[in-house]
């Protein structure tokens, strides 16, 4: 948990040097994130779904009679294992924004630090997809357009972090 306190601390220092939101927005914001990773997680869900259908598709598409072994000649085992690994990275991402939604409800600051490890865990599957993409042009169009989502992904959940209560266990242990 130091890690990602510090983390945080670092992210937080970069932040400051930044354009911020209204505070009317940043409120609303702070107030309707629940929902929007409620929304996240469903989507999440789904996501899931469709991927385990195509890892599914995928598998049987191999195991075809030698008939169709130009349509099975195209997939490989590492296909299958980009899927799988996207599979993973899926599950993680949706249950910790269903965990989040409560918390974030009550502006508790478990909420918000799990949309933190959300953020983290979305980071090491960019970086993971790029390099199980094997091409050049798929590892730089990955690593580019997985880079701005997670900067626009940061900026919003760093504009919101005031919001949650962040130092409410210092202040109970002191009273």
């Amino acid at each position: 948990m130091q890690i990602i306190s510090k983390l945080e601390k670092l992210v937080l220092g970069w932040a400051k040097d930044v354009p911020h939101l209204p505070v009317a927005v940043q409120k609303w914001l702070g107030t309707n994130v629940w929902w929007i990773a409620l929304i996240g997680a469903i989507l999440n869900g789904i996501s899931l779904l469709v991927t385990m259908g195509a890892l599914f598709t995928l598998i049987e598409i191999l195991g075809t009679p030698s008939s169709t072994y130009h349509i099975a000649g195209n997939y490989n085992g590492l296909a299958i294992l980009s899927a799988a690994v996207n599979l993973v990275f899926i599950a993680i991402n949706g249950l910790l924004l269903a965990f989040a939604v409560k918390p974030l409800q009550l502006k508790h600051k478990k909420g918000w630090v799990l949309l933190f490890f959300t953020l983290l865990v979305q980071a090491v599957s960019v970086v993971v997809s790029a390099i199980l993409s094997l091409s050049i042009l798929g590892f730089i169009i990955g690593i580019l357009f997985g880079t701005i989502f997670l900067a626009v992904s940061a900026y919003f959940i760093f504009e919101i972090h005031g919001q949650f209560n962040h130092a409410l266990k210092a202040t109970i242990r002191k009273s």
